[in-house]
């Protein structure tokens, strides 16, 4: 958490940076400079207010929660796969925390464009309250169940469209199923 924590502090900086920095535009008259100052229209604060939403929706412990499930997932293919297999469960879930944090700082300016500053912090107190932290608790295992059920929804449909695409356009060559081949 301590590099959410370092990310947070470094957005908020920039965020804060950005906000107190005002675009300028020069024109002269008589001839003196004038300098004309425009507002950012709020994404400074939204910036940094999308980013503290971010942290706390996915709860304390949610790239944790996320490296803990990638670990058992590994631990069941057991030792097979004999030194590849264990570079994999030595290095995956650490670049997998990373992956996580990069990914949580590019969604926040998307927050931050979507929702005013009122929507951000009334998620916010939301997340700060009792039911708020119990929900943000669970976002690790229900984003994990829920990529599990749209796995198997999205390979279904693909099965499904490929076959009955290659029976009316006869995709020759290519195959109606999903099972790998050993050629």
């Amino acid at each position: 958490m301590t590099i959410i924590r370092n990310l947070m502090l470094a957005a908020m900086l920039g965020a804060v940076a950005t906000s107190t920095q005002a675009q300028t535009t020069e024109t002269r008259r008589d001839d003196r400079l004038e300098v004309v100052v425009r507002q950012d229209d709020g994404m400074g604060p939204r910036s940094v207010l999308a980013r503290e939403l971010l942290d706390i929706s996915v709860g304390p412990n949610f790239a944790k929660e996320i490296e803990r499930a990638m670990i058992d997932q590994m631990g069941k293919v057991g030792e097979q796969g004999g030194e590849e297999a264990a570079w994999v469960r030595a290095n995956m879930p650490p670049m997998l925390a990373r992956m996580i944090d990069r990914m949580l700082d590019d969604m926040a300016p998307i927050y931050a464009d979507i929702y005013t500053e009122d929507e951000l912090r009334g998620q916010i107190a939301f997340y700060r309250s009792p039911v708020g932290q119990s929900v943000a608790a669970k976002a690790a295992s229900l984003g994990l169940a829920v990529q599990e059920s749209q796995a198997a929804v999205v390979l279904s449909f693909m099965t499904e469209f490929q076959t009955k695409y290659c029976a009316q356009f006869n995709c020759e060559g290519a195959r109606t199923t999903t099972k790998p081949s050993r050629d």
